[in-house]
């Protein structure tokens, strides 16, 4: 993709064109503010928005309803949610670069054409970080797998 020149940039801010009123479309509603949720009757997820006034919650795929937890178990589901969240992401990065570094070290090995021509030292370096990332990518997603919550209603 090109850039444009800074000039041309500064002229586009002048204003050379007449200014355009673009209507606002309204957006949909943040899903920070809502609350992943499992239906004990269909096994559907949807997300619960917990800054509503109602007391119950439906699920909208079998109109199963249920009782709105108080704020402090909202505020402890909340705190839940977010801990996953950090734990899947640590889980995530290491496995990334597992999978990159396990294809570099396959594209040297096929450059290269042997173990021998690659080198000892730089065959059992990355043989090494390959196998380490993979050990810290299984310890990691055991911790996620220990993370995760479920909120059925």
């Amino acid at each position: 993709m090109a850039k444009r020149s800074k000039s041309a940039a500064r002229k586009s801010r002048r204003g050379g064109s007449s200014k355009r009123s673009t209507p606002k479309l309204p957006s949909a509603p943040a899903a920070s503010g809502g609350i992943p949720v499992v239906c004990s009757e269909c096994y559907s997820d949807f997300l619960f928005m917990h800054a509503t006034s109602s007391t119950t919650a439906s699920c909208p795929v079998c109109m199963h309803s249920g009782q709105i937890p108080d704020s402090s178990e909202v505020a402890r589901i909340v705190m839940a949610k977010a801990s996953e969240k950090k734990a899947f992401i640590s889980a995530t990065i290491p496995g990334f670069l597992f999978i990159v570094v396990g294809l570099y070290y396959l594209v040297q090995l096929n450059s290269a054409g042997s173990p021998e021509a690659l080198g000892a030292a730089m065959n059992y370096s990355l043989l090494g970080v390959t196998v380490l990332m993979f050990l810290i990518t299984i310890v990691l997603a055991a911790r996620y797998e220990k993370c995760r919550s479920e909120v059925y209603f």
